[in-house]
């Protein structure tokens, strides 16, 4: 008798175990997704920006030997605004979350 009780308990003891261990995994995982998902777009908005600062560059360099601005310093400037907007908004986010 006391063997039959014994092999119950430790058939549930280990059933909850493991029931335990692979909520616990689950939430790991989707935890890990939602990171992995963040680093993936900050990855993309950090590109964004050193093309945007590319962008400022390479206009200035025209512009300081031409001695005068164009319209490519405009687009420069609008596209680092851009990438900076999507950054922040991107910053605002992510600080929503925590």
């Amino acid at each position: 008798m006391a063997a039959i009780i014994i092999s119950i308990a430790s058939s549930i003891i280990s059933g909850m175990v493991l029931f335990f261990l692979q909520r616990f995994f689950k939430k790991k995982a989707k935890k890990d997704e939602e990171r992995d998902a963040a680093k993936a777009k900050e990855n993309i908005l950090i590109l964004k920006s050193i093309d945007a600062v590319g962008k400022l560059t390479y206009a200035n360099a025209i512009a300081i030997r031409d001695g005068k601005t164009n319209g490519e310093m405009h687009e420069a400037m609008e596209s680092y605004n851009e990438s900076k907007e999507e950054m922040y908004e991107y910053l605002l986010e992510q600080n929503s979350h925590k």
